[in-house]
C-alpha cells in the first residue's frame, strides 16, 4: 500500500490529490491494481481451503449454514470477497451450505371467547371492504349461518385483512355494515404461538414491487434492472437494482454538482444475498410473553465511497421514501411484509480548496436480532466475520475539513396486519475522513454497524413497547498521520454513527 506524506500547506503536494479526485468524480479512477483473494464460491471445503493457501493466504474461521442457491458440502460465501485486494496471510472466512432450508410458519392460538374470526374459507362473505377507514361489509345470512356474531365490541380477525375491534354495526337489507377501532392483539388471542422463519427470495414471484412515492412503481423481472433517478434539494439520486433469484445487485449513487460540476459523489455498489426472517411472538393468559426478531444470513459485499471537493457544508438524514422491495407472505390468517428501504446520512464540512476521498470494500456475513420480554429488548444478534477490504483515503484542505457518508442498508421493515412491529433492522456502513490542524491529524475510519428499531405496542405491552437499540459495531482505522488523539473522531462522524444506530433527526 502506498504511504502518502501529509503536507497540507504545500500547493505541491494538493495537485496529485485534486487530479486524481478530478479523475474519480469523471468517472476514472488512480489506484493500482494488488493481489487479490480467489473465488472459492461453489468449491469444497477442501478445495477452497487448497486455493487460498495457494494463493499466499491463509484459511480463516470456517462455518455451516442454510443457502438456498449453493448444494450442500460447497462454500456459499467468503470474507473478503473474491477479488479483494489484500496483503498475503491475510484470513480468508468461509461459510459452507448446508443446501436449502424450507420455510416454516407457526399459528398456533387459542382465542378470546368474544373473538370473531373470518377465516379463509368464509372470506367469500365480505361483500365489500374500505381498508383506509377500516369499515368491512358482509352478507347478513351469510354471517349468521356461519356463526359469525358481529357485535360491537367484539375483537374481529379477517384472514390478510385485519385486526380490529368492532365499534359500529350496521344493517341495511340483506348486509350489514362493521366499522372498526384500533386494538391489540392480546385481545383477541389469549394463548399461544405466532411464527416464522422465511427465507427471501429475490424473484418476481417474491418482490411484489419497487416503488418510489413520486417517482413510479414498478414490478421487477427477473435480471432485469430496475431503474430511478430523481431530485431531492440540492441532491441528485439514482438507485439501480437487478433481482437473481438469491442474490440482488444494487448500485446507489448520491451527487451534488454546480453548473454541471459535480462537488460531491456518494456510492454504494454491491451485492446482497438472500436472508431469513425468524420472528416470533407468544401470549399467555391474554398476555404477551416475549417477542424475538432475527435476520439471519445477512451477507454481502459492497464498496462505499465518498469523493468530495469546495462542496461546502452538508448534513442530510434521508431514508429514501422508497421500498426498494416489498416481500408478502401469510402465516395463518396474519399478512406479513417485510419492506427493504435504504438510508442515506451524510455529513460533511469541506470548504473552498479542500477535497477528500475515501472509500472501503464491506464483506460481512452478520445476524441481526433482538428479543423483548415487556422489560426492555436484549440483542441477539452477532457481527460474525466482516472485512475491511480495498481502502483509499486522500484528504487536502487549507483549513479544517471533516466528510463522512453512511448508508443503511438492507434496512428491513416487518409489517403484519399493517402495522409496523419493526420499523428498521439494518446493516450500516460508513466512511469518512478528516483533517484539522489543532492538533495536525488526518484521519480516514470505516465502520460496519448492526441496529433496529421495534414498535411492540400491537401485542399489548405498554410501558417500554418502543425504542432502539445497537446491536454491534466494528470499526477500522484505515488512516492515522500526525498527532492524532487515541481516538479521533469528529463532531460530524458522531452524528453519521449516531443516525445509522437510530438515533440522530429522523
Amino acid at each position: 500500500m502506498r504511504v502518502q506524506t501529509v503536507r497540507f500547506s504545500t500547493v505541491r503536494w494538493m495537485m496529485p490529490v485534486l487530479l486524481c479526485l478530478s479523475l474519480v468524480l469523471l468517472g476514472a479512477g488512480c489506484k493500482p491494481k494488488a493481489q487479490v483473494v480467489p473465488d472459492t464460491k461453489g468449491k469444497t471445503l477442501a478445495e477452497a481451503k487448497a486455493a487460498i493457501t495457494a494463493a499466499g493466504y491463509t484459511v480463516g474461521e470456517t462455518k455451516e449454514d442454510y443457502d438456498a442457491a449453493v448444494p450442500a458440502g460447497q462454500v456459499a460465501f467468503q470474507t473478503p470477497a473474491a477479488g479483494t485486494a489484500a496483503e498475503k496471510g491475510t484470513p480468508v472466512n468461509l461459510t459452507v451450505s448446508l443446501g436449502p432450508k424450507a420455510d416454516t410458519v407457526t399459528y398456533d392460538v387459542t382465542y378470546a371467547p368474544k373473538t370473531v374470526v373470518v377465516d379463509e374459507a368464509h372470506l367469500g362473505l365480505m361483500t365489500g371492504s374500505d381498508p383506509e377507514n377500516h369499515v368491512y361489509t358482509f352478507d347478513a345470512g351469510g354471517a349468521a349461518a356461519a356463526g359469525l356474531p358481529l357485535e360491537v365490541g367484539r375483537p374481529l380477525i379477517i384472514h390478510g385483512v385485519a385486526a380490529r375491534r368492532i365499534s359500529a354495526v350496521t344493517a341495511n337489507g340483506g348486509s350489514v355494515t362493521v366499522e372498526t377501532e384500533y386494538m391489540t392483539l392480546n385481545e383477541a388471542i389469549t394463548d399461544g404461538t405466532v411464527a416464522w422463519d422465511y427465507g427471501v427470495e429475490f424473484t418476481p414471484e417474491k418482490i411484489a414491487a419497487i416503488e418510489i412515492p413520486g417517482q413510479g412503481r414498478v414490478v421487477p423481472k427477473a435480471a432485469t434492472p430496475v431503474e430511478f433517478s430523481f431530485d431531492i434539494g440540492a441532491y441528485h439520486y439514482e438507485i439501480n437494482c437487478t433481482l437473481d433469484n438469491t442474490v440482488a445487485t444494487y448500485d446507489f449513487v448520491i451527487t451534488k454538482g454546480i453548473v454541471g460540476t459535480a462537488q460531491a459523489k456518494l456510492e454504494a455498489t454491491g451485492k446482497i444475498d438472500r436472508f431469513r426472517s425468524k420472528d416470533s411472538i407468544t401470549f399467555a393468559g391474554g398476555e404477551p410473553q416475549e417477542f424475538g426478531h432475527e435476520l439471519d444470513a445477512m451477507r454481502g459485499d459492497l464498496t462505499v465511497s465518498l469523493t468530495v471537493a469546495a462542496s461546502g457544508n452538508d448534513a442530510v438524514n434521508l431514508e429514501i421514501p422508497a421500498t426498494i422491495m416489498y416481500i408478502p407472505f401469510m402465516v395463518g390468517p396474519v399478512p406479513v411484509e417485510l419492506k427493504v428501504k435504504v438510508q442515506f446520512v451524510v455529513n460533511a464540512t469541506v470548504p473552498l480548496g479542500a477535497s477528500a476521498r475515501v472509500s472501503s470494500k464491506f464483506s460481512y456475513d452478520s445476524t441481526l436480532g433482538f428479543t423483548f420480554d415487556g422489560a426492555g429488548a436484549t440483542a441477539a444478534a452477532s457481527v460474525g466475520t466482516v472485512n475491511f477490504g480495498d481502502s483509499t483515503h486522500e484528504t487536502g484542505a487549507p483549513s479544517h475539513i471533516a466528510a463522512n457518508f453512511g448508508l443503511g442498508f438492507p434496512r428491513v421493515e416487518v409489517d403484519i396486519f399493517k402495522e409496523s412491529i419493526v420499523p428498521w433492522a439494518q446493516t450500516a456502513f460508513l466512511v469518512g475522513g478528516t483533517y484539522t490542524f489543532q492538533p495536525a491529524c488526518q484521519t480516514a475510519d470505516a465502520m460496519f454497524i448492526g441496529a433496529a428499531g421495534y414498535e411492540l405496542g400491537l401485542f399489548g405491552w405498554v410501558q417500554l413497547a418502543s425504542g432502539k437499540i445497537t446491536l454491534f459495531q466494528e470499526k477500522k482505522p484505515l488512516l492515522r498521520s500526525g498527532d492524532c488523539p487515541a481516538d479521533s473522531k469528529s463532531e460530524e462522524a458522531f452524528q453519521v454513527e449516531d443516525a445509522l444506530m437510530g438515533f440522530g433527526t429522523e
